[in-house]
């Protein structure tokens, strides 16, 4: 009868006494491991303040050609061609044919590194859907207005931002590879 009420004869086992409590060493633990998380949280934080502010930074303080702070690149020009009108067609001139070679250069680079870069991933081909869409749009902007410095340094960041995109892939694909 024993047998049925007790069949591992458990029973028959001796008493133990429970050892000492553990709870607070658990807690110390616990607390340490979320102080952890608190310091990390600060630094992580602090680092992407930082990083914000020092772009925000170099932003503001770089200007394309040379232009003091306060003033866009169209406001340059036109004082350059008020205060010297035999050359400014000459300026205006060489920029704009400087930027379009270089907005060659830039296609002509892109389309070689397309043909280097193998799939990119779903993220990046969303990205680059969307710089190819803003080139089109300045394209066609481009078509009524082709003499717009302004357009066509909009297209060289466009072109820019999309060879960086195809780079960073070209840098994975070599890291990949170089890790197996």
């Amino acid at each position: 009868m024993q047998h049925e009420r007790d069949p591992l004869n458990l029973g028959s086992l001796p008493l133990v006494s429970p050892l000492a409590d553990d709870w607070p060493m658990i807690e110390a633990a616990l607390r340490k491991q979320k102080s952890r998380k608190r310091i990390v949280t600060l630094a992580g934080s602090t680092l992407a303040i930082a990083a914000t502010v020092f772009l925000a930074v170099g932003v503001f303080i770089y200007r394309p050609y040379g232009i003091p702070a306060g003033t866009s690149s169209s406001q340059q020009l036109q004082t350059t061609q008020v205060e010297n009108p035999a050359s400014s067609d000459g300026l205006q001139t060489n920029t704009l044919d400087s930027l379009i070679a270089l907005s060659q250069q830039l296609e002509s680079n892109l389309q070689k590194i397309r043909s280097q870069t193998g799939v990119l991933p779903t993220a990046s081909v969303i990205y680059q859907v969307e710089l190819e869409d803003l080139v089109t749009q300045v394209d066609e902007e481009l078509s009524r207005r082709p003499g717009s410095v302004d357009l066509w340094s909009q297209r060289i960041n466009l072109m820019l931002d999309l060879s960086q995109l195809y780079q960073n892939q070209l840098r994975r694909e070599y890291h990949r590879m170089a890790s197996l």
